[in-house]
């Protein structure tokens, strides 16, 4: 391979976010079941973020089904609401069973931003904070409890239990509502809203906060906001099913530790397997970036379905770790 994974990856992050950011001045819209934060607050997206169109669907999905259950409402209307949610979630579906994780690595315009606080921070020579495995675990379970709040909330709504403020309730607390319109000189999220007790004023206030902590977070460690993105959350449930994979010849495992000091997220899994020829971690981006600072010939491979596209070499891993995360 004449040209190295990081490489291929910065050029392919590059043009993901020109088109997911500003493709829509050039009329590029790639539907809205885009498994990455394209955030759709962006006025001149190329594509949608499946996340809020997830909310919106659950914020009318549930109701005509029970009405038809209960004989109160028609079954066309029932049947016309899940048709219509899963023709978006089939889209979903796919495109992370065929892309799976690198979706994250490879393509999140948010995640580029992300990587370049981190690479800022190497710039003024400060160290990144460390994290403990257990402390990790733990933030690395927020993802699991922000994708059922975002679910619940909107189905409360539609049952008319909340107001329509919750509709979008992870869209209102997430930092790419204010830090992705500031590519398109889009400022006007980071004004104080007016002294309410109403659930907008509140959100707005929330946001402004958890946007702060994030951007501090994200200097500080590497793709932070990862380990609690719901998107990741999602994608993993189809990680059984993802035909753009890690894979791992664990007999030719030296345990040199090279996959653990180039991974981003500080994965142990994939150093630390020796079973499974498909190691798994939960945190996992697909950036491959282990696979290229692996250096045992073949230890460590990407596979899409039955192809092999890359297999690790002593060539690659001393490429990478010379101008490597640490």
């Amino acid at each position: 391979m004449s040209v190295s994974i990081s490489s291929l990856r910065l050029a392919v992050q590059h043009v993901s976010f020109v088109v997911l950011t500003f493709g829509g001045h050039f009329n590029i819209f790639l539907g809205s079941s885009l498994p990455c934060l394209s955030c759709p607050f962006v006025g001149s997206c190329g594509g949608g973020c499946y996340l809020m169109a997830w909310q919106r669907a659950m914020s009318w999905l549930f109701p005509p089904l029970v009405e038809a259950l209960t004989g109160v409402g028609s079954w066309a209307r029932a049947w016309s609401t899940l048709n219509f949610f899963l023709s978006g979630f089939v889209v979903f579906a796919l495109l992370v069973i065929v892309l799976g994780k690198s979706w994250c690595g490879w393509v999140c315009p948010f995640g580029v931003v992300q990587d370049y606080l981190a690479r800022l921070r190497r710039l003024l020579g400060l160290r990144e904070a460390e994290m403990s495995e257990r402390v990790k675990a733990g933030v690395s379970n927020v993802k699991y409890v922000l994708l059922a709040y975002l679910t619940l909330m909107p189905v409360l709504y539609s049952f008319g239990w909340l107001s329509r403020d919750f509709v979008l309730s992870f869209c209102n607390i997430c930092p790419a509502k204010i830090i992705m319109p500031l590519a398109t000189l889009d400022y006007n999220r980071l004004g104080l809203p007016v002294l309410s007790s109403s659930p907008r004023a509140v959100f707005a206030l929330i946001l402004l906060a958890v946007t702060g902590g994030m951007v501090a977070a994200m200097f500080f460690k590497d793709r932070f906001f990862c380990l609690v993105c719901p998107m990741l959350a999602m994608i993993n449930i189809f990680r059984r099913l993802h035909l753009l994979r890690l894979v791992k010849d664990v007999g030719s495992c030296r345990g040199c530790g090279s996959c653990r000091r180039t991974c981003a997220m500080d994965n142990q899994t994939i150093y630390r397997e020796r079973e499974s020829a498909r190691p798994h971690d939960p945190d996992c981006l697909g950036c491959f970036s282990c696979a290229e600072g692996c250096s045992t010939e073949g230890s460590l491979g990407v596979r899409l379905g039955p192809l092999n596209l890359f297999g690790s070499t002593p060539v690659h891993a001393i490429g990478r770790l010379t101008g490597g995360k640490k």
